[in-house]
């Protein structure tokens, strides 16, 4: 667990001694905090959820000005 990438958190249902072991090897991680779930995981801890938000303040609220390509610009 300290050296494998592209997870974002770890279900154990076990032993508690299994389970400091899990938790000690996520906290030795370099970066983000990963979360432990023991037991029945909840929803919230097996599923993705992704949002993305476009910023049309530069443009001055008009999305169709930031959606323009080169060929649209004079």
């Amino acid at each position: 667990l300290t050296r494998l990438a592209g997870f974002g958190g770890v279900v154990w249902w076990g032993g508690a001694d299994a389970a400091r072991a899990l938790a000690l090897a996520l906290a030795a991680r370099e970066g983000p905090i990963l979360p432990l779930a023991t037991g029945a995981p909840q929803p919230a801890d097996v599923l993705v959820e992704r949002h993305l938000c476009v910023d049309t303040a530069a443009s001055g609220g008009d999305a169709e000005l930031l959606a323009r390509t080169d060929s649209g610009r004079r």
